[in-house]
């Protein structure tokens, strides 16, 4: 178990990464459903699958531009405002150049990308049944609209409700890399546990929304797909898991 543990409203355990200031979340592993499980989505998001992951910790945001500039040079971000902005514009070698830093800091831990079967499961508060990724809407509000969550440019970390693991803006704000191999079919290829597609092919995967797309991309199912690893967006950003190194 990890040492530093700190209260959060939704009980659930964090840890804090001490050179960055970075926090993440324990989502207790299980199985779920994968995929559209509400129908209207895309084809790629079908067939709904069974899926069991084992537990994992998870940014509780999206890394923000401070965090970013704790270990790296530059801040290549677009919507720079402040530091509490979610970095943006960065590809797959930035984030590993990013982690290779981290890991370095931080001996004995493992950091990296979500698998996007991680990623939903978190997306979803731990496998519920949940469309958007964030705690239901106020009475009367539309449920779409206040998932939405995009006009111009990205906000800072936080700025909307979390879902019911206190994890934030995993519908909206910024798309989030991960790090499957795309492919449409890749879910008549999962294994039941722990699935991630690995294989050639230049297209990885975006999760999430963002500011620039409407509430349809912000469902925790949506798979987005037109990205190179070495491409780089202002409306892109990453979140990364963090693993205890096997003793």
């Amino acid at each position: 178990m990890l040492a530093t543990l700190l209260a959060s409203p939704l009980h659930a355990e964090t840890w804090r990464e001490p050179t960055t200031g970075m926090e993440f979340v324990l989502v207790p592993g299980g199985c779920y459903s994968m995929g559209d499980t509400f129908g209207g989505g895309d084809h790629n998001e079908f067939p709904v699958h069974e899926v069991c992951v084992s537990s994992f910790w998870i940014g509780r945001f999206e890394v923000t531009q401070g965090e970013w500039q704790r270990l790296m040079p530059n801040n290549p971000s677009i919507w720079n405002d402040s530091q509490r902005h979610p970095v943006d514009s960065v590809n797959q070698q930035d984030i590993a150049d990013f982690v290779a830093r981290l890991m370095a800091v931080n001996p004995g831990r493992r950091f990296r990308l979500p698998t996007e079967a991680e990623w939903e499961y978190a997306c979803r508060a731990g496998g519920r049944q949940e469309k958007f990724g964030g705690l239901p809407p106020p009475e009367g509000a539309n449920t779409a609209e206040y998932a939405n969550r995009h006009g111009e440019g990205s906000r800072a970390v936080g700025s909307f409700p979390p879902n019911a693991l206190g994890i934030h803006d995993m519908s909206g704000n910024l798309w989030e890399w991960v790090s499957d191999v795309y492919a449409a079919d890749a879910y008549t290829r999962h294994s039941r546990d722990n699935p991630q597609h690995i294989s050639e092919g230049p297209a990885r995967l975006l999760r999430g929304g963002a500011w620039s797309h409407d509430a349809f991309f912000a469902r925790c199912s949506k798979r987005h797909m037109h990205c190179r690893p070495t491409a780089r967006f202002d409306f892109v950003g990453f979140r990364l898991v963090m693993e205890e190194a096997e003793k």
